[in-house]
């Protein structure tokens, strides 16, 4: 009798241990789009920031999805598909909790050197066709805003590269958003070979500040346990050094 219940409770121990090593799944939503993700080539900056945070947190086991931003915001309020949705801005009606900020836009304006646009303040894009991402006109300020409204040769796109081409192919003037998105799209291969395009052909017109989106978890423990690590790696460099692998280009 005593041996039996040494053996069952050696079993607990072993059992009880296994649960204690097993690792937690957890599912990560990632917004498919270069260069901050890339499905296909599996990495893009904020996929590398993401990999690094959760590196410090071994008891999970993380696996990534890939779906549009807008799809993001929905899975992660239904709660069914993902645990953890990246990119989410401060002002999205998401049913969750957001990380401290972790994931950094530049927003610039740009135009064609030929142009020879005299863009300094937001102000002096009123009246010039503008391409912007989609929901510019909610995060670039109210001076941007009123702009946008005002300006009937504003509009906005849900995929940044058309915002890219319209530029360059003389549609629009001004091209918004993210400076490294359009150095991504500048690689194109519709680009390649025709008129010799090149990076030094742009002027590049700094009118924001960085713009920074979240992760937002449906869990809160877990959030809380995210922004303890983000600060770490905050704090020793980490995170910077991986936005220098990413730099834009010097003469820029």
């Amino acid at each position: 009798m005593i041996k039996i219940l040494y053996r069952l409770l050696l079993l607990s121990l072993l059992f009880s241990s296994s649960l204690i090593m097993a690792k937690q799944d957890l599912t990560v939503g990632i917004g498919n789009f270069a260069p901050f993700f890339g499905e296909e080539q599996q990495q893009g900056l904020f996929l590398e920031l993401t990999e690094e945070i959760f590196k410090q947190l071994p008891r999970y086991n993380v696996k990534f999805i890939y779906m549009s931003n807008h799809r993001l915001l929905h899975e992660i309020n239904s709660g069914k598909r993902i645990d953890v949705a990246c990119n989410i801005f401060f002002n999205s009606q998401v049913e969750g909790f957001l990380s401290t900020p972790i994931f950094r836009y530049t927003d610039v304006a740009v135009s064609k050197r030929s142009a020879k646009l005299k863009v300094k303040k937001v102000s002096d894009l009123q009246g010039l066709s503008i391409a912007a991402y989609q929901g510019a006109k909610e995060l670039l300020g109210d001076d941007f805003k009123e702009m946008a409204l005002a300006n009937p040769k504003y509009s906005e796109h849900s995929h940044p590269k058309e915002t890219t081409y319209m530029m360059v192919a003389g549609q629009k003037d001004i091209r918004i958003g993210d400076i490294h998105i359009f150095l991504h799209d500048l690689t194109d291969k519709r680009y390649i070979g025709e008129e010799q395009i090149d990076v030094k052909d742009f002027t590049i017109h700094r009118l924001w500040p960085d713009v920074y989106s979240h992760m937002a978890f449906k869990d809160e423990m877990l959030r809380d346990s995210v922004n303890k690590v983000i600060k770490e790696l905050t704090a020793n460099g980490t995170i910077e050094a991986i936005y220098l692998k990413y730099r834009e280009p010097k003469h820029l």
